[in-house]
């Protein structure tokens, strides 16, 4: 943040985000890192309580001068101050934020059962009627975001977590930025695996109807534990997204899936992102509220 902490930041650019410049000892302790990226740490957190009680929590750790200055002076102070205003049964809650030194530390909902694509790959193809269960607590927590002009940018199973109930809990807005239904982009973000072909072709795109193709692609691995395309040829992906080749047979016997189903991934994989299912639309499918 050009040497700024993420609060005076904000704070001199307009947006009031609620950061403290240290945590308490007496407060929170740390505990064992669960997950590591190339410059952030999750860690176990205990939140103390009263009468000594103490509560899991969990705590992510990024480290400022691990990262790039674009993503120091802009995702995060944007990931700070979206998360701090987003509240949604289906997101992981955050309680606290503290900038101290060169970390900012995020304490957050616990979600320590595991995430969807292990969960997928564990079970295989899932029933349609697990897959709608899972996919409405998706779709109504990316539908909140988006009634409030946020998009989120890297939906992908990795990203949407599950709680110690089983309950979807969707987490990372490092890349999620505010936007409105006009808005165009120019920053070319997420995992290559779930990007639509307008992120491909380095054309600037809606980021709402960005998030709308990453839910097809979750929704397609649900349906059959596997991608609707092939990543590693980055160019031959290009190719297959915009000839609409998402073929439901080749990858397997998916003669099970419903018609209605298939052709809800279809609407979601759309290449022309005029003619793509918006958020909005998807609340309304009659198979997904059936």
């Amino acid at each position: 943040m050009s040497g700024l902490p993420a609060s005076q930041y904000y704070q001199d650019h307009g947006k009031g985000i609620n950061i403290r410049s240290c945590f308490s000892v007496r407060t929170y302790k740390l505990g064992d890192i669960i997950a590591e990226g190339s410059y952030s740490k999750v860690r176990i957190a205990y939140k103390k309580g009263g009468e000594g009680t103490k509560e899991r929590v969990a705590c992510k750790m990024v480290n400022r001068n691990r990262t790039s200055l674009e993503f120091v002076t802009k995702f995060l102070p944007r990931e700070l101050a979206i998360v701090q205003c987003v509240s949604h049964p289906h997101i992981a809650k955050i309680f606290d934020v503290f900038d101290k030194g060169n970390k900012v530390y995020i304490f957050m909902e616990l979600c320590d059962g595991g995430d969807l694509l292990q969960y997928v790959q564990k079970n295989g193809p899932l029933l349609e009627e697990t897959v709608k269960y899972f996919f409405r607590q998706i779709v109504s927590a990316v539908a909140y975001i988006h009634s409030l002009d946020i998009s989120h940018r890297d939906l992908k199973c990795e990203n949407v977590l599950f709680n110690s109930r089983n309950r979807i809990k969707i987490v990372d807005f490092g890349f999620a930025r505010w936007c409105d239904s006009m808005d165009v982009s120019k920053t070319f973000c997420g995992s290559t695996s779930y990007a639509a072909p307008e992120i491909l072709q380095g054309v600037p795109y809606n980021p709402k109807l960005y998030d709308s193709w990453s839910l097809g692609c979750v929704l397609f691995i649900m349906l059959t534990s596997t991608m609707p395309f092939d990543e590693t040829n980055p160019k031959k992906m290009l190719k297959d997204q915009l000839r609409r080749a998402i073929n439901f047979n080749h990858r397997g016997d998916f003669r099970h899936i419903s018609i209605q189903a298939k052709c809800l991934v279809i609407e979601l994989l759309e290449p022309n992102p005029n003619r793509r299912t918006t958020v909005q639309r998807l609340n309304k499918n009659c198979w997904l509220k059936t």
